[in-house]
Parts: C-alpha cells; structure tokens; sequence
C-alpha cells in the first residue's frame, strides 16, 4: 500500500515536473525578450535604426518579387480572361488620359472664349503641378519598361 502511494506520487509529481520546467523556461524566454525590446528601444532613440531599415528594404525586396512573379504569371497566360488581366492598367491609364485630355481642352476653350490669349491659357493650363503629374505617368510607363529591360539581361 505505501508503495502504491509513493509510485501514485512519484508519477504525479513526474507529470508537472515538465510543466514546471516549462514555466521556469517561458519566464526566463519573457525576461531575456523584454530586454531585447528595451535594448532595442535604447538603439532607437540614441539613433541606430539600421537594423530596422535593413528588415523594412528586405520586407520592400519580398513584395517587389512577388509583384513581379505575379506580372510574369499574367503575361504566361492565355485567353480572355489574362487578356483582359494584361490589359487592366494600359486601359484605366488610357481613360484617365483622355479624362485629362478632354479636361484640359475644355478649359482652354473656356478660357480663349473669354478673351485670353492662347499663351496665357497655356501658361495656366500647363503648370508645375500639372507637369510634375505628367512626367510621373510617363516616368512610369517607360522607366518600368527599361527596368525591366535591364532585370532581364
């Protein structure tokens, strides 16, 4: 009967012996990343944030390739449906074009109807932000294209 009682506790204290350890274990893990999060913080504020640069440009690298995967995925396909993929952007950029284009046209008649010259219309019509709009769209469009030119040499 003693036997059967210290076995029955042997075995029982055996069973927490793992979860004991295991609390100990999680404790210690909680205590050493709370100090590397302060740790951390302390590099932060005295400057050092390049290790947190270096993890945002790999996160940035991570996504530019699986864009990239995703473009090459589209343009292996075949029919309606990836002609219609291919063509989503080259067709919105054309709408917005001509909504930019008949926007523009609209307010220059506006404005030579009411007596402006042609050069001061322009000059109004076609400034720096306006520049600044369209060069961004073209930039896009073809500096993409010669990227992507050169990633494939």
């Amino acid at each position: 009967m003693l036997s059967g009682l210290i076995g029955s506790a042997l075995g029982f204290g055996g069973s927490i012996v793992p979860a004991i350890t295991d609390h100990f274990a999680a404790k210690n893990n909680q205590k050493f990343e709370l100090q590397k999060m302060e740790k951390q913080a302390e590099l932060r504020k005295a400057g050092f944030t390049h290790e947190m640069e270096m993890f945002e440009q790999q996160a940035a690298d991570k996504e530019h390739e699986r864009l990239i995967k995703h473009d090459i995925s589209i343009n292996q396909g075949t029919g309606f449906v990836a002609s219609l993929q291919k063509s989503v952007r080259p067709v919105i950029t054309y709408c917005f074009f001509g909504l930019f284009a008949v926007i523009e046209v609209t307010l220059l008649m506006e404005a030579l109807d009411q007596g402006k010259s042609i050069s001061d219309s322009i000059n109004v019509l076609w400034d720096e932000d306006t520049k600044a709009i369209f060069a961004a769209i073209i930039s896009f469009w073809f500096g993409s294209r010669a990227m992507d030119k050169k990633r494939s040499k």
